[in-house]
């Protein structure tokens, strides 16, 4: 199997799974690997971290009121549907 390296976008759009521990073993060390190569992918994984810290600072601690949690549950599982039917034209006379 030939190895291709990945590219800055590839690396971009998967660091976030990288940092939620979503990855594969391997899928994780060959980010790391390119993250540890480039300083742009550094940045950006280095941003996305710091981002991630600053909502979880921002936010824990913070619980929603009873009601609140109530409506989004039932939201949550509530199930609706649109039927569509579609019909032939009348047939012309």
């Amino acid at each position: 199997m030939t190895y291709i390296p990945l590219d800055c976008k590839a690396v971009s759009r998967r660091v976030e799974a990288l940092l939620d521990g979503e990855l594969d073993d391997a899928g994780a060390d060959e980010l790391r690997h390119h993250i540890d190569a480039c300083e742009h992918c550094l940045e950006v994984a280095d941003l996305v971290e710091a981002l991630k810290r600053l909502v979880h600072r921002s936010c824990s601690g913070q619980i929603a009121p009873p009601a609140l949690r109530a409506r989004i549950v039932t939201q949550i599982t509530q199930v609706s549907y649109t039927r569509i039917e579609f019909r032939e034209p009348p047939a012309a006379r």
